[in-house]
C-alpha cells in the first residue's frame, strides 16, 4: 500500500527514530522533551500509519520488528537531511549550543586523546557534552552508519561510501617491562623478545592474522601469557608480572606509568600502524560537526 505523505505527521519520524535510538519509551520521552504518555499515543498513531507493531516490549527494552528495521536506515537519513537543510546556513557557537557529541574512541584514545579534547572544548568555555562509547571497531563502524554517533577511530581506512575519514596520527610501538623486572634495564634483542612472555591485546579475524604474518617475517612467533580485552589494561598488567607487552608509544608514555614501567626500543624495525578519524559523510555541512572535528584534530 502506498503511504499519502500529506496524510502522514512527519513530527511522528522523530519519535520513531527516538525510540529506534534509545529502545526505552522512558529515555526516548527525556531525549524528546516530553512526557512518556505522549511517546506512547505517538506510537500508537506510528502503528496506525505502517499497520505494523514496529516496537515490541521486552524486558530488554522496545524491540524493533522487522518493518521497523527496514524503516529506520532511511528515516534516520531523511531526519538528518532535514536538519542539514535548516542549519547549514545557521553559524555554530560552541559557547551556546547545548548539543552532545558521542565519539568511539578505541582502543586507547579514550586515554590519549579524550582527555586532550575535553581540556579544549573547557578552555573554549564550551557547553558541548561529549559521550565516550567503548564499542569493538566493527560495532562503532555499524553505529556510525545507523547514525548513532558522531565519530570513530580505526587503524583501517573504511570501505564504505557513506562514510569519510582523515588520517589522525600514525603510532610508534614500543616494548613495556614492569621496573622490577631484572632482566630488562636498557636493551632486548630479538631472540629475548620471541622467548619472553607477552600480554598482547586480544584481535579477531584478519587484524590477527596481519599481527602472526608480521611477526613471522620478523623471525618468530611470541609467546602468548594473557590476552586482555582492552589495549588500556595492558600496563597494569605488565607492572605486576615479569611479562612484557608491545604497546603504542603514546600509551606507554602516559605520565601514571612512568614510575612504574620501563620502556624499551623494539629489536627491530616494525611498521608505524596508522589510525584514521571516520565520521558519516552526511555530517559535512554541519557546523557543530565541523567545529567538532577540528577540535579533535588539534589533539594530534
Amino acid at each position: 500500500m502506498k503511504l499519502n505523505l500529506r496524510a502522514i505527521d512527519l513530527n511522528l519520524l522523530t519519535i520513531f527514530d527516538a525510540i529506534m535510538q534509545h529502545k526505552r519509551m522512558s529515555q526516548a520521552a527525556e531525549a524528546l522533551h516530553m512526557t512518556q504518555p505522549a511517546v506512547s499515543h505517538a506510537l500508537a498513531r506510528l502503528r496506525t500509519t505502517f499497520n505494523d507493531a514496529l516496537f515490541i516490549r521486552t524486558r530488554a527494552g522496545m524491540k524493533p520488528t522487522p518493518k521497523a528495521l527496514q524503516l529506520a536506515g532511511p528515516i534516520r537519513d531523511a531526519l538528518r537531511q532535514i536538519q542539514e537543510a535548516l542549519e547549514s546556513d545557521e553559524p555554530f557557537d560552541p559557547l551556546q549550543a547545548q548539543r552532545t557529541f558521542t565519539i568511539a574512541f578505541a582502543q586507547y584514545g579514550e586515554m590519549s586523546v579524550f582527555p586532550a579534547l575535553l581540556d579544549r572544548i573547557h578552555q573554549a568555555s564550551s557547553a558541548l557534552r561529549i559521550n565516550s562509547i567503548g564499542e569493538a571497531n566493527a560495532e562503532a563502524l555499524e553505529l556510525l552508519k545507523e547514525g548513532n554517533i558522531d565519530f570513530c577511530f580505526d587503524m583501517q581506512a573504511p570501505d564504505d561510501d557513506r562514510l569519510e575519514s582523515c588520517l589522525f596520527s600514525e603510532e610508534d610501538w614500543v616494548i613495556i617491562a614492569r621496573k622490577e623486572n631484572p632482566r630488562y634495564k636498557k636493551r632486548i634483542t630479538a631472540k629475548q623478545y620471541f622467548a619472553e612472555k607477552h600480554i598482547v591485546l586480544a584481535l579477531k579475524g584478519g587484524k590477527k592474522q596481519l599481527i602472526q604474518r608480521t611477526m613471522a617475517n620478523l623471525g618468530g612467533e611470541r609467546r602468548i601469557l594473557a590476552e586482555a580485552q582492552q589495549l588500556i589494561a595492558i600496563p597494569s598488567l605488565v607492572m605486576q608480572t615479569n611479562a612484557i607487552a608491545t604497546i603504542p608509544a603514546r600509551l606507554a608514555e602516559y605520565p601514571i606509568y612512568q614510575h612504574q614501567l620501563r620502556v624499551l626500543k623494539l629489536p627491530f624495525d616494525l611498521p608505524k600502524t596508522p589510525f584514521h578519524l571516520i565520521w558519516h559523510r552526511a555530517m559535512n555541512q554541519d557546523q557543530g560537526h565541523l567545529w567538532l572535528r577540528e577540535q579533535i584534530l588539534q589533539c594530534r
